[in-house]
């Protein structure tokens, strides 16, 4: 049972470098197949196409990034807030990998009912977890549900456009943590 785990693991760390490298199209099963050592029967063995590997890239891919938002320490005060801000602003700015993987899901959920739906689960478990991390700061459900799209809103699109904004990095993490604080607090 490893073993067909390690194949596994192998498997889906292969193709997710590829999309990563080259893109959704250069993700193909004779390719990745390729890069494992293995024959295409082989791979269809463990996925029978290409959109059951891109489910299971996306299973493992978007549960270690919940996993990393789930370990952040819960917000109970101001300056937790601005703390828990410059570490999602400062992650996006480290991981410009992991930026590139969620375009292409993006790309690829345009044509790809499955992959649409990872993603909408994918934000609506973001949308949770963050709940349970800024609800002790807020004032009620309403300013904390506004403070969530907010946050989306900012880090999500501040992984495309971070090196064109005209505020630096610093800079965003302040306005963002007033702007945040003003909602959290109802004012």
């Amino acid at each position: 049972m490893q073993k067909k785990s390690n194949k596994i693991d192998k498997i889906l760390d292969e193709a997710t470098l590829l999309l990563q490298s080259h893109g959704d199209f250069s993700v193909t099963m004779r390719k990745v197949a390729s890069l494992c050592d293995m024959s295409l029967s082989n791979l269809q063995y463990y996925f029978k196409n290409k959109d059951e590997l891109l489910k299971a890239m996306a299973d493992k891919y978007f549960q270690q990034c919940l996993n990393g938002l789930q370990e952040s320490p819960t917000v109970e005060s101001e300056d937790d807030l601005k703390a828990f801000i410059t570490a999602q602003f400062s992650a996006v700015m480290e991981v410009s990998d992991m930026c590139r993987i969620f375009r292409e899901y993006w790309a690829i959920s345009s044509r790809n009912a499955q992959i649409e739906s990872y993603l909408k689960r994918y934000y609506t478990n973001v949308v949770d977890i963050l709940g349970d991390k800024l609800n002790p700061i807020a004032k009620d459900k309403e300013c904390l549900s506004a403070a969530i799209a907010l946050l989306i809103s900012l880090i999500e699109g501040y992984s495309v456009t971070a090196h064109s904004m005209p505020v630096n990095h610093d800079g965003m993490v302040v306005l963002t943590h007033k702007t945040t604080l003003s909602i959290l607090q109802g004012s």
